[in-house]
């Protein structure tokens, strides 16, 4: 008998079975914790493997094979660790299963990084996305087979239709990114967003809770601008089915364990379903629409209709198409909306904030004859200071942005070889909430509505240094929507959605404040706070709700 069975020996077979394999676990574990954490110090040593083309330090881990996986299930509590162990900020390799990612943190760094994006991709994360997005295997080899990158002349030979990577970015750049098309897709938003706060149901004697009505009326409303009406005729509960999906998002879209999650996976199910009953309705109407159109029924915006064109003239199937379009979806609201309702949070916690952005958005809206709302667009961007403030603070004190790219060539950053295949992950949490930004009586982890109009007044005591706020606002530093020539080509489109909808929400109703509830009604004794279990992911959502009384005002 073994020493280890002589230890376990309890006279009942399958106990003693159970007890050995238990601690056999536990001395492989353990054994793993002792030499990963003894290599991580000795290469740490002198000048830690620096200069000498060595990758980054691994960071230790106690189960084989797995590595650190269990820490990326809290994203915020497993970039703190990493830094932690980093010395000087340098970059560190993480192991997740047979995956390497390498942690970049600090300017230095993240400015490497976007400086040198040509060698970078991010299509190893979105093919990731729409594999978990359900999308089927012939649909997937179409988007593997394009290797052409995303630059006018194609890496590799191949017809232009065939170029899905280049035509889909090419189609947010062109109806995301432009002016002209942001302002009108922002104006037929305003109309949605604002016919759909007129149909909502309004008792100003009854409090409701502001982030779950306003959830659901901004989705009707923004849902509408960009998949149409048609889309809500066939899934009268697409607001619900969407929220569902929202909640499942991140984790079906890493690909967790579907016996785990079974029900993530089935809200998953539910929303493309309803996605692909769209997408197979609209197809049929597609040739008698004009192509000048800027919205009409069955696709929404021409933003919409030209990335399913584009898919389509690509060879993906219908089905392949839904799955596609169900990240955009999730892309355009899952940051915005939280956003939006974030800002007026903030004014109704800060006294004279919620009065102050009203007066400030009052000069630059009009009702016309039909009673419909319209909002100069460019005077709202450039004469709404607070508002403009606000947005930014909740972009940094709400954002929990994670790039993640691959490695199409090998590249040296901060003294290591960071290799050809290899990821790597940059965080936006912890450079947003950096001492940098820290002011007198407002710290970094304070939300300040005038952060942005008082930080700028902030000049440097040595005039040929760049002063506190031009070093904190530097794309290495604050980079909410990524960065490189792969950031965000949303996030115009993105920044007025946001404003509008504020604007337009403050127009139309009065609110009072009550109280604090959790998402399920019951009372609460402090604040929301951003609730970090969707981190990595874009905006936070608030882990707590206000209860409000809402009244309609008078059309201005």
């Amino acid at each position: 008998m073994t020493g280890i069975s002589i230890l376990f020996s309890s006279g009942s077979h399958v106990v003693d079975n159970v007890a050995i394999a238990l601690a056999s676990v536990a001395i492989i574990c353990f054994t793993t914790r002792l030499f990963t954490e003894c290599r991580y110090w000795l290469q740490s040593r002198g000048s830690a493997g620096r200069f000498v083309g060595r990758e980054p330090l691994t960071l230790p881990y106690s189960v084989p094979w797995l590595g650190n996986m269990f820490r990326m299930l809290d994203p915020h509590a497993m970039y703190n660790y990493a830094l932690t162990m980093s010395a000087d900020r340098r970059p560190v390799k993480l192991r997740v299963g047979p995956v390497g990612i390498y942690i970049m943190f600090g300017s230095k760094n993240m400015k490497t990084i976007f400086r040198n994006s040509k060698v970078l991709t991010k299509e190893a994360s979105s093919m990731l996305v729409f594999k978990n997005s359900d999308m089927k295997e012939e649909d997937l080899e179409l988007l593997r087979k394009d290797r052409s990158g995303f630059a006018s002349t194609p890496l590799i030979d191949m017809p232009e239709e065939k170029r899905l990577w280049r035509n889909t970015h090419e189609v947010g750049a062109a109806m995301l990114g432009n002016g002209t098309a942001i302002n009108v897709l922002t104006s037929k938003f305003v109309d949605t967003f604002a016919h759909a706060l007129n149909q909502a149901k309004v008792n100003e004697n009854t409090a409701v809770p502001i982030y779950d009505f306003f959830k659901r009326v901004m989705f009707t409303g923004s849902a509408t601008a960009l998949l149409g009406t048609e889309i809500f005729k066939l899934n009268p509960d697409l607001p619900k089915l969407y929220w569902d999906y929202d909640d499942a998002f991140l984790l079906t879209a890493i690909g967790f364990p579907k016996f785990l999650y079974w029900n993530g996976y089935r809200a998953r199910d539910r929303f493309l379903a309803a996605t692909k009953k769209w997408i197979k309705a609209a197809a049929p109407k597609y040739e008698n629409i004009n192509p000048n159109t800027e919205w009409e029924e069955s696709y929404g915006s021409k933003f919409t209709r030209m990335m399913v064109k584009a898919l389509e003239d690509g060879g993906m199937s219908q089905d392949g198409c839904a799955s596609a379009m169900l990240s955009v979806i999730w892309a355009i609201n899952s940051n915005a909306i939280p956003c939006a309702v974030w800002i007026l949070i903030e004014a109704l916690k800060h006294p004279g904030v919620l009065q102050r952005l009203r007066e400030e958005v009052i000069p630059i809206t009009i009702t016309d004859k039909s009673g419909n709302l319209n909002i100069d667009m460019p005077r709202m961007l450039a004469e709404c200071p607070l508002l403009a403030s606000m947005y930014l603070e909740c972009m940094r004190t709400r954002g929990s942005v994670t790039v993640f790219r691959k490695f199409t060539e090998d590249l040296e950053c901060d003294g290591y070889a960071l290799k050809k295949g290899m990821n790597m992950m940059g965080p936006s949490w912890l450079p947003n909430h950096d001492t940098i930004w820290n002011v007198p009586g407002h710290p970094a982890k304070e939300f300040w509505p005038e952060r942005f109009i008082e930080m700028p007044k902030i000049k440097s005591e040595n005039h040929d240094e760049k002063s506190q706020y031009e070093m904190a606002m530097k794309p290495e530093n604050f980079f909410p929507y990524g960065g490189g020539n792969m950031i965000c080509t949303g996030r115009f489109f993105a920044k007025q959605e946001i404003m509008a909808a504020v604007t337009v929400f403050l127009l139309k109703l009065d609110i009072e404040p009550q109280r604090w509830v959790t998402h399920k009604g019951k009372k609460s004794d402090r604040a929301a706070r951003p609730d970090e279990g969707f981190a990595g992911s874009g905006i936070l959502p608030p882990d707590r709700d206000m209860l409000v009384k809402l009244k309609r005002r008078p059309s201005i």
